[in-house]
């Protein structure tokens, strides 16, 4: 069935100040999509996401507009944004590209970490621990997500870390082949490794264990693609 039209993105002069009033939304749609809070081939409908961020249509437009943009959502003619359903090869290059930037990062965080951000990075890798032991996965990929940038963050390249989120916007949706009872909690050893590094202030210890659980994942991921090749959201 083809959707109504008012699902697709905005006209090219459409007035600045509800452009600008898009922020909010962008930001916790970009979240959502780096979290995982969204399945490959989901349809974003404005009329939906409207009511989920208590805001009028314009500004969702706005976000999903900057989201394809950046490569995070496609805009298919007629049916309007949808988060892609990557192709086998784009996500094992997602899979090279993160071990090399988010393994460097890693590397550099050893050199430069706080006491403070290894105490936040215990906290989060001990709620995830409890989550494993209780089989529910709720908050299970936010954590993952807080820790993953905490560390990236450590690394003190104000270049780097938007680098990262770019390539968290593509896989992000694919993380949740990880929260099945039989994936959840896989990588929990990596992070504690990762933890050990920064602590010893060995980067390439951290890099190893950043890349081993990246490379992890994305075997999860292209299985869980392989099994469900024509996956596609709730229209």
């Amino acid at each position: 069935m083809v959707d109504d039209a008012s699902d697709g993105l905005p006209e090219i002069g459409e007035a600045a100040a509800d452009a600008q009033s898009h922020e909010p939304v962008y930001r916790a749609l970009r979240e959502a999509l780096m979290r995982g809070d969204v399945q490959p081939g989901e349809r974003m409908v404005v009329k939906r996401l409207s009511e989920q961020y208590g805001t009028s249509a314009l500004p969702v437009r706005h976000a999903l507009q900057r989201l394809v943009g950046e490569g995070a959502l496609s805009d298919e003619l007629y049916r309007g944004a949808r988060v892609p359903i990557r192709s086998v090869d784009e996500l094992l290059d997602l899979r090279r590209i993160r071990c090399a930037i988010e393994g460097q990062a890693a590397a550099w965080a050893a050199a430069s970490v706080t006491g403070t951000e290894l105490e936040q990075l215990h906290r989060l890798q001990a709620q995830m621990n409890a989550v494993k032991a209780t089989g529910k996965a709720e908050h299970y990929l936010d954590w993952n997500y807080q820790f993953h940038f905490t560390v990236y963050r450590a690394a003190r390249s104000p270049l780097l870390v938007p680098m990262i989120e770019r390539l968290w916007l593509r896989a992000g949706p694919y993380l949740n082949a990880m929260r099945t009872e039989l994936t959840l909690g896989i990588g929990l050893d990596t992070h504690d490794q990762v933890l050990d590094a920064l602590a010893r202030g060995d980067g390439e210890a951290a890099r190893e264990a950043v890349t081993a659980e990246i490379s992890e994942a994305a075997g999860f991921m292209v299985r869980a693609l392989l099994a469900n090749p024509d996956a596609d959201g709730a229209s």
